[in-house]
């Protein structure tokens, strides 16, 4: 049901339309799933182990939901927690709902989605409660937080809990808002989050959505069927849808990357700035070349992008059995052996130099002194006969003397 306004209340959801009803649905697929090629990217991912946090009108009372949605807070006194509006319990289903051969399939149905309930059963709130209710999702430490809802003015206690989302790699994925060209509403209009516009099933911007420089991408946003109140299933239109759209499809591509920092330790896709620049490597470029205020940067492909930095590992192939056996293989014939190289020869060790070699000339100069000396000792001496004593002509004289 669309919002009933209040000049008291300053936050609240879009107005959105109600284009059909219906309390029974078989399994079917939104064209806008067939649009982003949703289905052939559930073969890689559906969004195992994404949680989201989603700031709206309560929890989901839904079959098609279930225990993909999970009560967290209720902000709004008077009320329950759960969802009296309609509105949250659409936006979830457009996440989650499960795959269970009945009713409404969700972009990812295999993540989890966490409800606090900040706006009441006419889709008013205050901005003090949003402010609140985005501190209490970055307490729950999600992997995304959806926020469909907005306000002409900015709010300085949103601004901040918005960046501080942004500071803890939580990126914030807001509706641009249903006013068409008078410009997109807040907080989608703050630069730390991801604002989506809608188009059609036709590939146009549709009539209602917002424009303006701050549209980061644009998701399908018209006659989207979802769950909705009392079990039932509503086709609505509205960035409110195109909002839980492109949030599904950041978790199909996040699940993939946790998955894949399981098996490698790596993650290269954990910040605000990574997660764009993921999108935007494998965005469809619509409306003017490069991003413009219609479409932003365009529409996300996420098969493609799950596909090329993902791909599908191959089985091995089954072995079968040959017809023939296979020929016994054959001795190999001995190599001759290489001929030897030839040693090179030891040096033979020198030997040691006698004394006597080492002073030859000194030997012979000595030698020669010893012999100059003895001939000169000889020279001196007198080898001639000594004189004769006369012994008894000496003894005579003695006794004379006596």
């Amino acid at each position: 049901m669309p919002k009933q306004k209040s000049e008291k209340e300053e936050v609240s959801i879009p107005n959105y339309q109600v284009n059909e009803m219906t309390a029974t649905l078989s399994q079917s697929l939104d064209w806008g799933m067939k649009y982003c090629n949703i289905p052939e990217s559930w073969k890689i991912s559906k969004g195992k182990g994404i949680s989201i946090v989603v700031i709206d009108t309560g929890k989901p009372n839904h079959n098609d939901i279930g225990d993909n949605a999970i009560a967290g807070v209720n902000l709004v006194s008077g009320e329950g927690i759960e969802d009296l509006n309609g509105h949250q319990t659409h936006c979830v289903g457009i996440i989650c709902a499960k795959d269970n051969n009945q009713g409404y399939v969700g972009v990812a149905p295999e993540s989890r989605c966490i409800c606090i309930k900040a706006l009441n059963r006419n889709g008013s709130g205050s901005s003090s409660n949003v402010a609140k209710a985005i501190l209490m999702a970055i307490d729950f430490k999600p992997d995304i937080i959806s926020m469909s809802l907005g306000a002409s003015r900015p709010s300085k206690d949103i601004e901040e809990a918005v960046i501080k989302a942004y500071e803890k790699n939580i990126p914030i994925v807001c509706s641009a808002g249903n006013s068409g060209h008078a410009g997109v509403s807040y907080p989608a209009a703050y630069p730390e989050t991801i604002s989506v516009a809608a188009f059609d099933k036709n590939g146009e911007i549709a009539d209602f959505s917002s424009r303006g420089k701050e549209v980061d991408w644009a998701a399908p946003g018209h006659r989207i069927f979802s769950t909705f109140l009392n079990n039932a299933y509503a086709s609505l239109s509205g960035t409110s849808m195109a909002c839980p759209y492109l949030v599904g499809i950041i978790a199909l591509m996040l699940s993939k990357h946790k998955q894949k920092e399981k098996e490698t330790g790596l993650n290269d896709c954990k910040t605000v700035e990574e997660i764009r620049g993921h999108l935007l490597r494998y965005t469809s470029d619509k409306g003017e070349k490069g991003k413009d205020k219609n479409w932003g940067h365009g529409v996300v492909d996420i098969e493609k992008l799950l596909k090329e930095e993902f791909p599908e590992e191959k089985k091995p192939e089954p072995d079968i059995p040959h017809p023939y056996p296979d020929p016994e293989p054959e001795e190999p014939t001995p190599e001759e052996p290489l001929p030897e190289e030839p040693k090179p020869e030891e040096p033979k060790p020198e030997k040691p130099e006698s004394w006597l070699r080492k002073n030859v000339a000194w030997v012979v100069l000595g030698v020669f002194v010893v012999s100059a000396l003895a001939l000169y000792v000889f020279s001196l001496l007198d080898f001639s006969s000594p004189e004769e004593i006369d012994w008894d002509s000496r003894f005579q004289e003695q006794m004379k003397l006596k």
